[in-house]
């Protein structure tokens, strides 16, 4: 039965069950800190880090295919793991440790958007923080009308914040020359070329 029921699901629907989950973790990486991150070591470094982001990116895609490869053979995703394999103790040490993860990460975020509020638009920055967490709160209420709702309002958002950061590059027109030395020749020149490469570095593991 559930062979058949799959058959008779249109392609289209299929391919959203793939690429709006894609669309949510996606967003991990455009945070307001990652960006800023990366725009602030472009500023100071042109080109020269990209190889961080190069050797990141495919440390982190290593890690993720594993943990997405793990819990479609076993059915269960991290923290059933955690319950299944640890005792009590050290369970509750890691649900203390996610918790305080999960402030941390949010924080900046939530900033970065007050501030950024307030730079585009002079909105004072805690009614910015206000606003923030009332879209945070919006965007949840969306999963009670479907997943794809809100997969599809994040899809949506990614793909402007695409559009910008290409047409920005296409406006810049970067050489190829010097991305492709800075992708595959490693470097740390200057005086903060070791802070802005560790900054990098957590940008692409905090996902």
């Amino acid at each position: 039965m559930a062979l058949v029921q799959i058959e008779e699901t249109p392609s289209r629907k299929k391919l959203l069950g793939y690429v709006g989950p894609g669309f949510l973790v996606s967003v991990a990486y455009l945070d307001p800190g990652n960006l800023e991150t990366d725009l602030q070591a472009g500023a100071d470094h042109k080109f020269e880090l990209l190889w961080i982001v190069l050797v990141g990116l495919s440390f982190a895609l290593t890690i993720q295919s594993r943990s997405a490869n793990l819990g479609v053979a076993s059915g269960k995703h991290l923290a059933e793991h955690c319950k299944a394999e640890y005792p009590t103790s050290v369970n509750y040490c890691l649900w203390i440790l996610a918790e305080v993860a999960v402030i941390a990460a949010d924080i900046p975020e939530v900033v970065g958007t007050a501030f950024a509020l307030h730079i585009l638009f002079k909105v004072p920055i805690w009614i910015g923080v206000l606003l923030a967490g009332l879209n945070t709160l919006l965007l949840l209420g969306l999963q009670r009308y479907g997943i794809r709702k809100l997969e599809g309002v994040i899809g949506l958002l990614v793909m402007v914040l695409g559009c910008c950061f290409f047409t920005v590059m296409v406006h810049a027109k970067p050489s190829a020359e010097e991305i492709l030395t800075g992708m595959f020749v490693p470097k740390l020149n200057g005086p903060r070329a070791t802070s802005d490469a560790i900054a990098l570095l957590g940008a692409l593991i905090m996902p």
